[in-house]
């Protein structure tokens, strides 16, 4: 009872936080799903739409895998960014600012989500327990030599070899947390590049190849033109794609209000398949 009154809580803040921002949020209500919240706003970047699908976890390291390839799927077919949003990774807490990497896409906490929301870039990354950050080379040696400082004298500030700041120059070599937060503290935020919080499919690419080959062959078929994926906790069961079309597929006879809805705030269509006909109608996105 406990965690699901603190996924509620959770819940409840995120849908604050995209209310905020003038957003199109549409909040599932059904935690069996793979995604709880889905949230789209305009002008995120200049003019261009920020999309994120979310699940909520008290404990983020408990999403399966099976949840975190449907989101994978969504995101690939929508352009979206998946997220889950949550309070604890195993035993400890989440410390703001921090990704955690699971399974190829990211784990945050509540603050950590109003930042990425607020387009504010989120800079470190924990994977596998470890802390790292990026470092932007070309920054970093002109801000070094601004200062009049040398590659040595850098080195011996931060507490690495001379190689150590050169790799980071050349954006070859991640740096610690610590020696980031130094950078940080001796410069500035901006010499730390931004986490880039697209899905890392390579990590599960067996997987998304799965489900691939789960599709039905009389879909494949009617859909010979897309990519297809089935989706294993979601309103639909299939997502389909091309280099200029996505849609959320459905039978023609149980489309519903919701399959409806979740296409609208992705901005995909939807593909309609009556399969005794041997036809598929196209909807394509009312944004």
């Amino acid at each position: 009872m406990i965690t699901k009154v603190m996924s509620n809580e959770l819940i409840t803040h995120v849908l604050s936080l995209a209310a905020g921002r003038k957003a199109k949020v549409l909040f599932v209500g059904d935690s069996s799903l793979s995604y709880d919240v889905i949230i789209r706003i305009p002008n995120y970047k200049g003019n261009e739409e920020g999309k994120f699908i979310v699940k909520v976890k008290e404990d983020a390291e408990k999403v399966n895998k099976e949840v975190i390839i449907d989101l994978i799927v969504l995101s690939r077919v929508s352009n979206s960014t998946p997220i889950i949003v949550g309070v604890n990774y195993g035993d400890e807490e989440m410390t703001d600012g921090v990704a955690y990497k699971i399974h190829g896409i990211y784990a945050v906490s509540i603050r950590t989500f109003k930042r990425i929301l607020d387009n504010e870039g989120v800079k470190f990354v924990k994977d596998k327990g470890i802390v790292r950050a990026s470092v932007r080379g070309q920054l970093l040696r002109r801000l070094r030599e601004d200062r009049g400082m040398s590659l040595g004298d850098l080195a011996k500030i931060l507490g690495v070899t001379r190689r150590t700041v050169y790799e980071y120059e050349r954006e070859s070599m991640e740096a610690s947390e610590r020696t980031a937060r130094m950078l940080v503290n001796i410069f500035s935020e901006d010499v730390l590049n931004d986490v880039d919080l697209r899905p890392r499919d390579e990590e599960v690419v067996n997987e998304v190849r799965e489900r691939e080959e789960m599709v039905d062959e009389d879909v494949k078929e009617l859909l010979s033109s897309f990519r297809l994926y089935s989706l294993m906790r979601a309103h639909t069961k299939i997502a389909a794609h091309s280099p200029s079309e996505s849609y959320l597929v459905e039978d023609k006879r149980r489309v519903s209000n919701e399959v409806i809805s979740v296409a609208r705030v992705l901005g995909v269509g939807l593909a309609l398949i009556e399969s005794d006909k041997h036809d598929v109608e196209f909807l394509e996105s009312r944004n």
